[in-house]
């Protein structure tokens, strides 16, 4: 928060008031120059270059197409950035609180007021009737191929007439600025500006080095030169910090990011080359497959030979020549030369998937996002490349929710409120119900453990709860443990018939719970147990009691006996049982 950091610079600068500051030095690079920044390209290839072969090349095109469906299916919204927030010390919180915990201040919520025009402003098109999802287009194929993105906030600035001073500005629409004009402008160790300065109202004045760092206009102070656009001789375009906003995705460095399209331009060249082969080996264009050699002494004799075949190839294409070479030395014979190879000798189906396998695997788009299940497997490998895929896509969101996002509210004012992207993969309606479900089963649980659960407002999210602890003198909601909130105190548990105790059953029935016999001083069992030993609890039992151990009826027995062996054989017949085993020979 920009109030945060205000508070934290004014207390290092009381702190440093008494002393001397000395800071560690920053390193510098020997190849910058302080000025505009120019990035580096191996292969000496050129930015319009690698445009041109993302266009052309149908499987890189396909790849970037694909990732960026998919990264902005769904949209975005506004979400609350906190619950409630400390007005003091700036501390966040994400559940219900009636003071901070730590400096004890009052709290307040994320105010409403902040997210009307920038959602206004979002929601509007552009100069060039572009939406702000298509300008997130246009960024992320930025990001794919060259790895730097510009965007452009333009600013309507007011000015006050009496003392020429700009008062306040606002951020008019959004743009895309062009990676192959943007350039950075940085000293020697990378940091912004440093070479030019340029005024905010009369961007004509331009001041360098060693000059007057005022406008010759308008009087005021002039700002920092961050970006460049090198529209061309006498045409460069200059803007300040805050509104130009540049970002790398694949690597991220003190200036300009990586193409990936530069890394594999060999690859993509080689893709283009073959389509090229198929194209012209499909036309008639193209080489022959071969010639046909034949040595002979007499020439005539075989071109009126060669033209009587052919007339009658034309008449009967199933027509069989017959050749005979005529040769007075015996050395004649009819050689094939071959020209070209065929397509499976060349192993063209490999080698192009190989590299397209290679070009997918950088960006993560799996073969079943570029219809290519052919060789998929089976459900079990399909829901791989779905994940591996996916886990892509949210590399990628967050390039968005965590860096450029908060730099756009950073600079419209927003402190309190956050834009987010929905994940590209939806969940079904039965998916989201259990999770519901699972979530008001916990905010039971948490009632009956003392918590007063409040439900947060998430829009179409699921459903969330907060949770507050509650005095335990004043007792749930409704005056009495254990009863639902808002329940009146005269009114009795849901279930219990009127007249009733409250606090109980009628004397001398056990507990709710609790089987008939047990003693009262181990009370009622948990909820949601029912039996306390079995699989997963940790407490073994002896299983159900034996029929002679019983003290009453099964239910549904037909006798009142559960003897179901008969009475217990006296002493008598036990000896008696006893002389006659003795009598018998074992194994008999």
């Amino acid at each position: 928060m920009a109030e945060d950091d205000s508070r934290i610079t004014r207390f290092l600068t009381n702190l440093s008031k008494p002393f001397r500051r000395r800071s560690t030095p920053e390193p510098t690079m020997p190849l910058y120059t302080t000025g505009i920044q120019e990035p580096v390209m191996a292969q000496g290839i050129t930015l319009p270059a690698l445009y041109a072969v993302a266009q052309e090349n149908l499987v890189l095109r396909t790849i970037i197409s694909k990732l960026t469906q998919e990264m902005f299916r769904r949209g975005y919204y506004w979400e609350k950035k906190f619950q409630f927030c400390c007005v003091s010390c700036g501390e966040e919180y994400s559940d219900s609180v009636d003071a901070c915990k730590l400096c004890g201040s009052p709290v307040r919520e994320p105010d409403v007021e902040q997210m009307l025009y920038p959602k206004w402003l979002l929601k509007q098109e552009n100069s060039m009737e572009q939406s702000f999802l298509h300008i997130l287009y246009e960024i992320e194929n930025d990001l794919n191929i060259t790895d730097d993105a510009f965007l452009i906030l333009i600013k309507e600035y007011h000015v006050d007439p009496d003392t020429s001073e700009i008062a306040f500005y606002r951020v008019k629409e959004v743009i895309r600025g062009d990676p192959i004009f943007m350039r950075i402008v940085s000293d020697k160790r990378g940091v912004r500006g440093g070479r030019y300065k340029v005024c905010t109202l009369h961007r004509e004045q331009i001041a360098y080095p060693g000059q007057e760092e005022t406008c010759e206009v308008c009087g005021n102070e002039m700002q920092d030169v961050h970006y460049v656009n090198m529209a061309g001789s006498g045409k460069t375009q200059y803007y300040v910090e805050g509104e130009v906003i540049h970002l790398s995705k694949y690597n991220p460095s003190k200036l300009y990011g990586k193409s990936p399209v530069n890394t594999m331009w060999r690859q993509a060249m080689s893709l283009t080359a073959m389509d090229n082969y198929i194209y012209t080996a499909y036309q008639k264009r193209r080489s022959p497959k071969g010639i046909i050699s034949v040595t002979t002494d007499n020439l005539e004799s075989m071109k009126s030979f060669w033209k009587s075949v052919d007339e009658k190839m034309e008449r009967d294409p199933h027509y069989i020549p017959k050749v005979g070479i005529e040769s007075a030395t015996g050395r004649g014979g009819v050689n094939w030369v071959k020209f070209m190879d065929t397509l499976d000798e060349m192993q063209y189906i490999a080698v192009r998937d190989e590299i397209r396998a290679r070009m997918s695997a950088f960006y993560g788009v799996s073969n079943i996002f570029m219809i290519d299940n052919g060789k998929s497997g089976g459900l079990n490998n399909e829901g791989m490349q779905i994940l591996v895929t996916n886990r892509a896509v949210e590399f990628g969101q967050k390039v968005y929710t965590e860096v450029l996002f908060p730099r756009i509210l950073k600079q419209l004012n927003v402190t309190d409120w956050k834009l987010t992207l929905y994940p590209n993969e939806e969940e079904d309606e039965i998916t989201r119900l259990r999770r519901d479900e699972m979530e008001v089963n916990l905010a039971q649980r948490m009632m009956m453990l003392g918590y007063k659960p409040e439900l947060m407002e998430e829009g179409e999210r699921d459903i969330r709860f907060s949770y507050k602890k509650v005095d335990p003198q004043q007792g749930m909601p409704g005056g009495q443990p254990g009863m639902p909130p808002g329940m009146p105190p005269g009114m009795p548990p849901q279930g219990m018939p009127p007249g009733m105790p409250p606090q109980g059953m009628p004397p001398g029935m056990p507990p709710q719970g609790m089987p008939p016999g047990m003693p009262p001083g181990r009370g009622p069992l948990p909820p949601g147990i029912v039996n306390p030993g079995g699989q997963g609890v940790g407490i073994r039992n002896r299983g159900p009691a034996a029929p002679q151990s019983r003290t009453s009826a099964g239910s549904g027995s037909p006798i009142t006996s559960v003897q179901q062996r008969g009475p217990q054989p006296t002493i008598a017949q036990q000896n008696q049982k006893k002389l006659g085993d003795a009598g018998r020979l074992k194994g008999a």
